[in-house]
C-alpha cells in the first residue's frame, strides 16, 4: 500500500515536471534571477576593492619584512665578520709570538754553550 501511495506521489510530481515553460513563465525566471544577482554583483565589487587595499597593505607589510631582515642580517653579521677578523689576527700574532720565542730559546741555548 505503501509502495502504491508512493508512486503516486512520484507520478504526480514527475507530470508536473513534463509542462512546457510558457514566454511569459521564462520572463518571470529571468526577472527573478536579475534580482538575485544584482545585490551578489555588488557584493563582489566591494569585495574586489577590499581585496585591492588588502593587497596594497601587503606589499607594504612584505616591504618592512624585508627592512626588518634587512636590518637584522646587518646586525648579526656585521659583529660575525669583526669576531672572525680579530681571531684570524689574534692567530697570526700567536704564530709570529711562539717562532720568536723559538728564537730567543735557541739564541739562549748558543749563547750559554758558546760563551
Amino acid at each position: 500500500m505503501k509502495t502504491v501511495l508512493l508512486s503516486i506521489i512520484f507520478c504526480t510530481i514527475a507530470l508536473a515536471t513534463l509542462a512546457d515553460l510558457t514566454p511569459e513563465n521564462l520572463n518571470q525566471i529571468r526577472l527573478i534571477v536579475k534580482e538575485e544577482i544584482e545585490p551578489i554583483k555588488t557584493e563582489i565589487g566591494s569585495v574586489k576593492e577590499n581585496v585591492a587595499s588588502l593587497n596594497g597593505r601587503v606589499g607594504g607589510l612584505e616591504k618592512q619584512m624585508i627592512f626588518l631582515m634587512a636590518i637584522i642580517v646587518v646586525a648579526v653579521g656585521i659583529p660575525q665578520v669583526i669576531i672572525a677578523w680579530r681571531t684570524k689576527k689574534e692567530r697570526a700574532q700567536e704564530k709570529q709570538i711562539e717562532s720568536l720565542v723559538d728564537e730567543i730559546e735557541t739564541l739562549k741555548q748558543q749563547r750559554i754553550v758558546n760563551p
